[in-house]
């Protein structure tokens, strides 16, 4: 284990540790009862998920659509009318949203199932920054508050802070990112400008969590008589044994006595989780997420890889105490070759026998109620503007859409897709969709599914926030 991840996992387990549940038995299938979970999926870069949800076409040259597909028919490399219905033919099923003609994405078929069973809420006209700059936009929509300084990556984030007004002690957000994004930081009890993160388990990989431990037994049944050898393995026996005498002889008060308190603890909870990983063998369509041929592949191994680690969290949900998961996706600044940049991570995401496709399916024999108890909250920092940019994608917008999922959301769209007063814009250059609705708001009404009236303690008054007219986000969910 590299030191700075020791480091992250060394600083959760004392807290784990206390935990009673850790005790319990292995989750049989459809046996318990799951908490409410939020996962945030971070989609780095600005993702167009105008692109994703189309007006269906039309040829009245007055209507949205119409105008819609002129002003983007260079991401497509058409111009006529006649190819751009044969574009939206070919790539795209009709769908109705909320009574609103729509066209979905061929390639994101699951999502299409989800939306018609009522399970997708689409937030349109959101909001999470006040200008198109990629890093201080991220700093604004993962720590919560407008004026997050874009200098300051030390403050808390969103996600910490709902695990920490969920219980103080009892609720922690696993993070399976290469590193913890800001919206993970938990708050920092005196000091607004920092953040403490005994709330945050750092899980980039869950089937090697923790300490080394040679396994002398597993090398033998492997027919290997030299592995056993290796710097590798003679190093953890070494420093395993000296943890072991070493700890009768601390005192308690001594500055010593916390390595190897910790070395202790990680140990042991290393040994639960691998326990628990070792009766939960990875499922063949997950694992075929990374293996060549198969109708599983996704486009992004490391998407592939937090999709496991989700999997995993979810049958060691006990011993995590996990009620926040965190996952990212990067690559969506698509300036030019949309098509080719973006779609495969749609895909990846949405499609049939990919990732939520797969990975819910398999969830739900862990513990049938997962999806029900469960909100995927996907969004990115910002948009893209109106208009395409002339190489085959489009540039910074603000406003955006972003997307709930789950057995117990209740779907359709939450302000208006395709507004008639952007028809004068979707042919002028540098023109954003207008940002209605603050991002916050439906953070907020996620906070409060999963424990009532905890957003305000996160966001502070959320009433202050833009709302667009009509929304009514307190009807997000069903129950």
């Amino acid at each position: 284990m590299k030191r700075r991840d020791f480091i992250k996992l060394s600083a959760n387990t004392a807290l784990l540790l206390a935990i009673s549940s850790l005790a319990s038995p292995l989750y049989g299938a459809g046996t318990q009862t799951s908490s409410k979970t939020i996962i945030n999926l971070f989609l780095d870069g600005g993702p167009d998920f105008r692109h994703l949800i189309v007006p269906a076409y039309d040829n009245n040259t007055q209507s949205y659509a119409y105008n819609f597909w002129k002003s983007r028919g260079s991401i497509f490399n058409k111009t006529s009318p006649s190819d751009l219905k044969q574009i939206y033919d070919d790539n795209y099923d009709a769908i109705s949203i909320s009574g609103v003609a729509c066209g979905i994405l061929k390639k994101c078929a699951w999502l299409k199932d989800e939306i018609n069973a009522g399970n997708v809420a689409i937030i349109n006209n959101v909001v999470a920054s006040t200008n198109r700059d990629h890093h201080h936009s991220s700093i604004i929509m993962e720590n919560g508050f407008l004026d997050a300084n874009e200098h300051n990556q030390d403050v808390s984030g969103w996600l910490g802070r709902c695990a920490k007004a969920i219980s103080p002690t009892n609720s922690n957000v696993v993070s399976l990112s290469r590193e913890v994004r800001l919206a993970c930081n938990g708050p920092h009890p005196s000091d607004s400008n920092r953040h403490d993160n005994s709330c945050v388990i750092s899980n980039p990989n869950s089937r090697t969590m923790g300490l080394y431990n040679y396994d002398t037994q597993a090398d033998l049944e492997s027919g290997s008589n030299s592995y056993k050898w290796s710097s590798k393995a003679k190093l953890s026996r070494a420093l395993s044994s000296y943890y072991e005498a070493k700890a009768p002889l601390v005192a308690q008060n001594s500055i010593y006595r916390k390595p190897i308190e910790h070395e202790k603890q990680l140990r042991y909870f290393s040994a639960l989780i691998k326990e628990r990983l070792d009766a939960t063998p990875i499922p063949d369509a997950i694992n075929n997420f990374t293996t060549k041929d198969t109708p599983n592949k996704l486009d992004s191994s490391y998407f592939a890889k937090q999709l496991l680690g989700l999997y995993d969290s979810f049958a060691s949900q006990d011993i995590f105490n996990m009620n926040i998961a965190s996952m990212e996706y990067g690559g969506w600044d698509s300036h030019k070759n949309l098509v080719s940049q973006i779609e495969p991570k749609l895909e990846d995401m949405f499609g049939t026998n990919k990732g939520f496709d797969v990975l819910i399916s398999e969830l739900k024999k862990l513990r049938s109620d997962i999806y029900d108890n469960s909100a995927i909250v996907i969004a990115g920092e910002f948009g893209r503007q109106l208009l395409s940019n002339g190489s085959k994608g489009n540039d910074h917008g603000r406003g955006n859409s972003m997307l709930v999922i789950g057995g117990n959301v209740k779907g359709g769209f939450y302000g208006e897709a395709f507004p008639d007063y952007e028809i004068e814009h979707l042919n002028t250059k540098n023109k954003d969709i207008e940002g209605k609705t603050s991002i916050f708001r439906v953070f907020g009404e996620v906070a409060n599914w999963q424990n009532p009236n905890i957003a305000n303690t996160i966001f502070g008054d959320l009433n202050a926030q833009i709302l667009e007219e009509g929304v009514d986000l307190s009807k997000l969910f069903k129950a």
